[in-house]
């Protein structure tokens, strides 16, 4: 929609996952790191500095589910003629200076997958641009039957549904027994590389299906928002004050959702790969693209390696994140008291 090809710029974070990356190199464009501040924001007095040769558009993500404020970002975008893409992957809901997330960018991008409980679905609105929107393909029926499939599967697997759940697992078992089974992926790590990651364009292209559609403008929102900032609250308090960890935002804006609750860890390794292979509800972005590059003054980088995102998805138990806090606090705190004595 942007027209952006060969020869063209985009501005991206040192802090990123390769999704937000991939699409930038598979129409020959050149991703163009910039660094970020404490607070997630880019540093535009670094991007002035001869960085703006031709740009064509910047990236600016809601980190977390935190709202980054936007109002320098927009005015810049119109002062140099560069196309702001809001992303905000990690914000489906929340206001960033008086305005709704997704309405500061000429495009912002959204996921369901974090916030709703479907298995797949993104958003993408057009503010300013004269561009149609791209054709979407109606899913297969057989799309539309696994969709529903995996709805149900992901509750029961997670011990929700109650009753139903109960029966639906005998019938989920017995289904098991014909299906082959993948072979197990393991979870990234630091070592892994984002190199031939790429973009599945007819998928990015397929519409939704009829049971996401149906739990998207269905799900109790309240609630969705409610229960994770409660949670998020949760963990803040629970981990302050520690040594060898801190919450990133102990504080939580007023108008927002959170997607994730990043925490500082002082020395994460080798812990986070034992908590991966725990299953334990965390992320961390440590596939850097190749092109990437330390800068000065930049926090990007160093959150890639210290900032681990903990889940407070809405469904999430008091028992679960009594657990989730004890775990983080047997990993980690034991060794930052050694360390400091």
């Amino acid at each position: 929609m942007l027209e952006i090809g060969p020869g063209d710029t985009v501005l991206v974070p040192t802090y990123h996952c390769p999704t937000m990356i991939a699409p930038i190199v598979s129409r020959g464009a050149q991703p163009v790191f910039y660094p970020l501040d404490s607070t997630g924001a880019p540093n535009l007095e670094w991007i002035n500095q001869d960085k703006t040769q031709g740009v064509r558009a910047i990236l600016v993500a809601h980190f977390f589910g935190l709202p980054q404020p936007l109002t320098a970002v927009r005015q810049w975008c119109d002062q140099q003629g560069v196309r702001l893409i809001e992303d905000c992957a990690h914000a489906l809901f929340g206001t960033s200076d008086d305005r709704a997330v997704g309405y500061w960018g000429d495009l912002a991008i959204a996921s369901l997958t974090k916030f709703l409980p479907v298995p797949e679905g993104g958003c993408l609105l057009n503010n300013t641009l004269l561009a149609p929107f791209p054709e979407l393909h109606q899913p297969k029926p057989k799309s539309q039957v696994k969709a529903g499939f995996d709805i149900l599967h992901a509750g029961i697997n997670h011990g929700r549904l109650n009753g139903l759940g109960t029966l639906m697992r005998s019938l989920f078992g017995v289904l098991s027994l014909f299906k082959k089974k993948p072979l197990h992926q393991p979870p990234p790590t630091e070592s892994s590389s984002p190199a031939g990651f790429t973009i599945d364009v007819a998928q990015s292209h397929q519409g939704l299906t009829y049971p996401s559609r149906w739990i998207a403008n269905h799900a109790p929102r309240e609630r969705i928002v409610l229960r994770r900032r409660a949670n998020y609250l949760v963990l803040a308090q629970a981990l302050s004050g520690l040594r060898g960890m801190h919450p990133l935002r102990p504080d939580l804006p007023a108008k927002c959702a959170p997607y994730v609750f990043p925490l500082w860890v002082d020395h994460p390794d080798p812990g986070y790969g034992e908590l991966r292979r725990m299953a334990f509800p965390v992320s961390r972005w440590d596939w850097l693209w190749p092109t990437v590059s330390k800068l000065p003054n930049d926090s990007g980088i160093q959150w890639s390696h210290h900032i681990l995102q903990l889940a407070c998805h809405q469904d999430l138990t008091p028992a679960e994140l009594e657990e989730m806090i004890s775990t983080l606090k047997r990993m980690y705190v034991p060794k930052a008291v050694e360390s400091f004595a």
